[in-house]
């Protein structure tokens, strides 16, 4: 069965860790998002942010999968940062990369806007190249989640660290199916559409309080639906993570065959290697007189 399926019942264990978690996390992130405004300085912190969030997601994951222990909160701010700075780099050179398929489309004398009927012109250029940033940023993410998952895994007191890049693309596959499923659910639904309305009658429910009367259509506040959105985010986020916890697994399932596997070749050479030796030795010495 493959990984994206067999991670669906994980998922729900995982949401049911990170549900009560992502609160405490999301209190302590939010005074840190004031360094985001530096700048240069504010991206590296902005993704150390997201990437903090992402390695707490993982844990959950791995707790639900009954891989889960101690954490050791400096392990984790020092994966965080590092990643941090690995997917700033990351993201610029996707981000030059991209602005060079525009560049290179306008070159070849392709117009900046195509005339469509009855609306307005799209922007082919830029829209191919945010069309290529998304792609390639998207399967960046999902080749690095098995890495960071086992950063987070070893983000213990007295935990062996992996490396940065430690089962780097292990299981892309089912993680871009879930990723591409979870971003379709999102644009189909209308997820951010209904957050996004909710924001608008909570902006519209004080801007009664303190100035002006209600407009003529008020923005109706829907819970429910808010709700559910707000459920279907971090449900597809558990998804992805349970993915990433199971694609991890196997990888190491998979260094630890390989190790013994080099541990009985080197027994069996030495043992045919004293074999061979005490026959020499037989040979050599010849028959009693």
């Amino acid at each position: 069965m493959p990984l994206f399926l067999r991670a669906l019942p994980l998922s729900l264990g995982t949401l049911w860790h990170y549900v009560f978690l992502f609160p405490l996390v999301l209190i302590l992130c939010i005074p840190l998002a004031l360094l985001t405004l530096i700048p240069l300085f504010g991206a590296v912190i902005a993704s150390a942010i997201g990437t903090f969030l992402s390695i707490i997601g993982y844990r959950c994951a791995l707790a639900a999968y009954g891989r889960g222990n101690e954490p050791a909160f400096g392990a984790l701010i020092r994966a965080s940062v590092m990643y941090g700075l690995i997917n700033t780099f990351v993201g610029v050179i996707i981000m030059f990369c991209s602005a060079g398929v525009g560049l290179g489309l306008g070159w070849l004398g392709i117009e900046l806007d195509v005339p469509t009927p009855g609306v307005e012109a799209l922007p082919v250029v830029s829209g191919v190249a945010v069309v290529v940033y998304v792609l390639l940023n998207s399967v960046y993410a999902c080749a690095m989640a098995v890495p960071m998952t086992a950063s987070a895994a070893a983000a213990t007191r007295g935990g062996r660290d992996p490396g940065p890049f430690f089962g780097f693309g292990a299981g892309i596959i089912s993680l871009i199916i879930v990723w591409f499923l979870w971003c379709a659910g999102i644009f189909f639904l209308g997820v951010f559409g209904t957050i996004f309305e909710a924001i608008q009658a909570g902006l519209q429910e004080a801007s009664v309080d303190f100035l002006a009367p209600l407009p003529e259509e008020p923005v109706v506040f829907r819970p429910v639906a808010l709700a559910i959105a707000i459920l279907y985010l971090l449900w597809g986020a558990c998804w992805f993570c349970a993915t990433a916890v199971l694609a991890w697994d196997r990888q190491i399932t998979r260094r630890d065959a390989k190790k013994v596997e080099e541990v009985e070749v080197t027994r069996i050479s030495s043992d045919e290697l004293r074999a061979l030796r005490e026959s020499r030795m037989r040979r050599d010495e010849g028959p009693m007189p």
